[in-house]
């Protein structure tokens, strides 16, 4: 007997809201309620940090309205932690004793906030991070202790194999580092081991064939990779060209880049090299994350080390501070690889260039910052064991204040950065005319697997043009040249149109294309490598739309709203899946089978719940999808992969969908759960107002809404649901506003004229 598995077989309850607050989810303060047994808790907590032995205080742990007992809690160390602190910062072990975790997470780490009285240094630096590069999540967290509210904290992802394996798909075996030196700052570097030479903190330098020359300069997270790091930085020192073949080069130009727009000197910009993560991917290069951002927006003064005492330099200092800065420091060998190589420079100035624009000179900065002001006021202004005033929590997005923790200035963080985009803006490498890469074309328009496919693009003003490609989300995009001399499937020779031909893996490729000329160069999509462009092959059963970060849309059988997967039949036939195969590791690709007795007949759609319980009935998958990117693959029993799509960062509550139904290119959408793609693929998010200017402002809003649009005549705007329902309409002439109190919390889609024009997200 066939079983045959639809989307009417899944009962669905989307009106139900029987999920979880998400850990670290930006528009809500989490709720962390820790219960002691020992009244003096404080005191037992600051010997077992006084001992240094790691040592852990039992308690109950409620999380969001979830409770854990046997949980293991400690201060955390750094330069936060005092004895004399009221409000120490924090670190909660869920699986201290028991095996267990809240949405997976098993750490809690919570910042004090001792040297930031705005209390946004660190949320905003994680987020603006995460835009370009993978970085730890960060949210605000109330924290109750024994039933008192016993302050706000800054709730920060851990960065451990869990995150290096979610973000890079890496075993959890390779080389791990948290790139922190055994010394302080304002020290001067220990006389190296026999062998070794001198190093200044975690900077990448070759100190030595010996591991031993490593170890006061990095702390080691895994069981082996000495070796590996040693290696890393001996090519770096003697073959600098080949860094891309060590290191993921275009995430570590994006966090220098990051270091020096927000003048963040306590990174690896600084004096004495710090505050980032080294984990080998396996694909043999080093990927750098970001950690410890609190002194973000110029708060860390020491640029020379030893320093202890000297007065910290002016707001000008830090708002002109140079963007080169490394360029010939001996000390800092990956910087003085990017600057001495002009493409490398360039790809990096492209990257600024684009953070400014994004974060900065749109406006998107000072939104952003009153609108995090507005979600903290109540647990701020109720903080009685803050290391500041309310006032001060206030005056300080616009104030400079001298911070009584340190004695030194925090500086008003909008003055600051006033100050630095002006200072960026009037040198001439961001006044140099940058190329400009026009739309790709692809032919053929949706390729078969095996086949050759041209990429095409128009590019004005450019001199070179490469492409950036790869297959799988576990390689390294490889450069190659396009061209504009009508052999390349690019038209005529000079007409500005260049071209590549590569031949299509099955699931397609991932690219960007990047242009320069002698002055400046551009990526498309800007924010490459972390997102890309896609071209997608397709056979008869292709996995036609999945949702990494589902909290409202569809819930299962069981009221849970978990990732999910749809797969379509391309032909008109009946196919039997008993015994295929779903993954998202491509060294596992029997990861989870289907059971024997599915068929999918043609023209219709198959629904998988990749929500890691195969306990409940249905098809629950053995895993689940990370928000952050990954790669889902659908194998056959032979073990040859049938389809796969790679994706990036996704939204929450909005799917990726093939785009036409069954055979085109995934773009973002509006969920179509169980259903032909076709109508939700004209509010699908791709920028079709891409060469008009389109302003959405406050964003994210909770009363009102202003779209200013670069058209003439009258226009209709609309803003639909993730559900794709039209919510709101207008009319209007240059300007709408739009009244959208009445909205649910939650994104948005804002069209004009029937057009994609850009995302709302509402928040209260």
């Amino acid at each position: 007997m066939k079983i045959f598995f639809t989307a009417s077989f899944i009962l669905i309850f989307s009106t139900l809201q029987l999920f979880s607050q998400n850990l670290y989810d930006p528009g809500q303060v989490t709720i962390v309620e820790i219960t002691f047994q020992e009244s003096n808790w404080d005191q037992i907590l600051k010997d077992f940090n006084a001992a240094g032995n790691d040592d852990r205080l039992l308690a109950t742990v409620e999380i969001n309205g979830t409770s854990f007992d046997s949980v293991g809690v400690r201060y955390r160390g750094g330069n936060t932690y005092h004895p004399d602190n009221v409000k120490n910062p924090l670190n909660i072990k869920l699986d201290h004793v028991k095996n267990q975790d809240f949405q997976g997470y098993e750490v809690l780490k919570l910042s004090n906030g001792a040297k930031d009285p705005s209390a946004l240094r660190e949320v905003m630096t994680y987020e603006i991070a995460g835009k370009y590069m993978a970085a730890p999540l960060a949210n605000y967290a109330s924290v109750y202790v024994n039933g008192n509210f016993h302050g706000l904290y800054v709730n920060v992802e851990s960065i451990n194999s869990k995150l290096f394996a979610e973000r890079f798909l890496s075993n959890p075996d390779n080389a791990r580092f948290e790139s922190n030196p055994s010394y302080s700052f304002n020290q001067s570097p220990p006389n190296p081991p026999f062998g070794c030479t001198t190093g200044h903190g975690a900077a990448m330098e070759y100190l030595g064939p010996g591991i031993i020359c490593y170890f006061d300069h990095y702390e080691i997270q895994s069981q082996t990779g000495w070796e590996d790091l040693r290696d890393m930085t001996q090519v770096l020192k003697n073959n600098p060209a080949n860094a891309r073949q060590v290191i993921d080069l275009d995430r570590f130009i994006w966090m220098s880049a990051l270091n020096s727009l927000l003048a963040n000197l306590d990174s690896y910009l600084g004096a004495s090299p710090r505050n980032y993560f080294l984990g080998k991917a396996d694909n043999g290069r080093f990927v750098p994350i970001p950690d410890d951002v609190n002194e973000s927006f110029g708060r860390f003064p020491w640029l020379t080390v030893p320093q202890t005492g000297d007065p910290q330099p002016p707001l000008s200092f830090y708002t002109n501070l140079d963007p080169f800065f490394g360029a010939n420091d001996d000390t800092k060998p990956l910087l003085k690889a990017i600057f001495g190589n002009p493409t490398w420079k360039r790809m990096y100035t492209a990257h600024l260039r684009t953070m400014i624009s994004e974060i900065f000179t749109n406006g998107w900065f000072e939104q952003r910052a009153a609108g995090l002001q507005a979600l903290i006021d109540g647990p701020m202004l109720s903080d009685d064991n803050h290391f500041y005033t309310y006032d001060e929590f206030l005056q300080n997005l616009n104030t400079t204040l001298v911070d009584f923790y340190d004695g030194e200035d925090a500086f008003g963080l909008i003055p600051l950065m006033d100050g630095r985009i002006q200072y960026l803006l009037g040198l001439p490498e961001f006044q140099a005319t940058p190329p400009v890469i026009g739309n790709f074309s692809a032919s053929p328009a949706n390729p078969q697997p095996g086949t050759s496919v041209t990429i095409t693009a128009p590019v004005t003003a450019g001199a070179t043009v490469l492409l950036g490609y790869r297959s799988n989300l576990k390689e390294m995009f490889e450069l190659t040249p396009m061209f504009d001399d009508g052999a390349h499937g690019d038209g005529a020779a000079g007409d500005g149109v260049y071209g590549v031909s590569l031949t299509m893996p099955v699931g397609g490729v991932q690219f960007y294309i990047y242009a320069e000329n002698s002055t400046a160069g551009q990526f498309s999509p800007e924010r490459a490598e972390l997102e890309f462009h896609q071209i997608n092959t397709f056979a008869d059963v292709v996995i036609n739309e999945l949702m990494a970060s589902n909290q409202t849309t569809i819930a299962d059988q069981n009221g849970e709203f978990d990732d999910w997967a749809e797969f379509y039949n391309n032909t008109s036939g009946t196919i039997d899946l008993s015994g295929w195969y779903l993954s998202d590791n491509p060294q596992l690709l029997t990861k989870w089978q289907f059971p024997a007795g599915v068929f999918l007949n043609g023209g219709e759609y198959l629904t998988v719940w990749l929500d890691n319980d195969e306990t409940q009935a249905g098809l629950h998958a053995s895993f689940r999808l990370s928000a952050s990117g990954e790669l889902l693959i659908l194998v056959k029993p032979d073990l040859t992969i049938a389809d796969q799509v790679v994706f990036g960062p996704q939204t929450t509550d909005v799917s990726l969908a093939r785009c036409p139904n069954g055979t085109g290119n995934f773009i973002q959408t509006a969920a179509t759960f169980g259903a032909d793609n076709t109508s939700a693929c004209v509010t699908g998010t791709d920028d079709i107002f891409e060469n008009t200017a389109v302003k959405i402002f406050p964003n994210p809003a909770s009363e009102r809404v202003t779209v200013v649009v670069d058209l003439a005549g009258e226009k209709t705007a609309a803003i639909w649901s993730a559900f794709g329902q039209k919510m709101l309409e207008t009319s209007f002439s240059g300007k709408a506003e739009m009244d959208v109190s009445s909205l649910a919390q939650g994104l948005y889609f804002i069209q004009i004229e029937g057009k994609m024009a850009g995302k709302l997200m509402i928040v209260r």
